[in-house]
């Protein structure tokens, strides 16, 4: 697992691999663990996918374009990028269920590139992020396509956390922007928005409803 990158210090790249977990086993201290590696990981993933995502829709707001970048860098993205590259077989750590498995993974993840940075310099952090990680591992069409489908990224939500939603929609043909919709949520009123389609109307307050549950 080298990501297009060729080491010169291989004990930064193992120090990457190496979970919180394992320490207290008389082994480790706290400084042979990943935790710095991957606080220097997180600004330089977040530097390249900002200027990636800059570049790539020039007519995106700020407002946009960072909600999209939280899509990609979050937790789960992570961990399922790190599994994908088989990262989550060479970590040294203590897993165990499923969610801490994410957490860890992700985390070793963005400690791997503060590696590469911290070995070979932030120009080779950055072409291994533009050059392996988005074209092999992240699919950013259909990241952007989930981001702003607000309506199935709450009723994904409500089904993950067995929660009873409804779109209340209706039309007044006595109005402009026609039809209204009110998103409840186990019948508590979350949101509401009124436009030209149903379909716009149910969109517009599923994305404020998301804004109240910061999702």
């Amino acid at each position: 697992m080298k990501w297009g990158v060729q080491p010169r210090e291989i004990a930064w790249y193992e120090k990457a691999l190496r979970h919180k977990s394992v320490i207290g086993s008389g082994k480790y201290e706290h400084l042979d663990c990943n935790e710095r590696l991957e606080l220097l990981g997180d600004a330089v993933l977040d530097t390249v996918i900002t200027e990636f995502l800059f570049k790539r829709y020039p007519s995106s707001n700020e407002g946009s374009l960072t909600k999209l970048r939280s899509r990609i860098v979050n937790r789960g993205t992570l961990g399922d990028v790190g599994k994908a590259s088989k990262l989550h077989k060479v970590i040294e750590a203590r897993i165990g269920n499923e969610d801490s498995m994410d957490k860890i993974v992700g985390n070793a993840l963005e400690a791997w590139l503060g590696a590469i940075y911290i070995d070979r310099g932030f120009k080779v952090a950055k072409k291994s992020i533009e050059g392996y990680l988005i074209p092999k591992y992240l699919d950013i069409d259909m990241i952007v396509k989930q981001s702003y489908d607000f309506k199935s990224k709450l009723i994904e939500w409500a089904q993950r956390e067995k929660k009873k939603i409804n779109f209340n929609t209706s039309n007044n043909t006595d109005d402009d922007q026609c039809f209204s919709c009110a998103v409840v949520v186990n019948e508590v009123l979350l949101a509401t928005a009124k436009e030209k389609s149903k379909k716009k109307a149910e969109q517009k307050a599923s994305e404020l409803a998301c804004e109240q549950l910061m999702l």
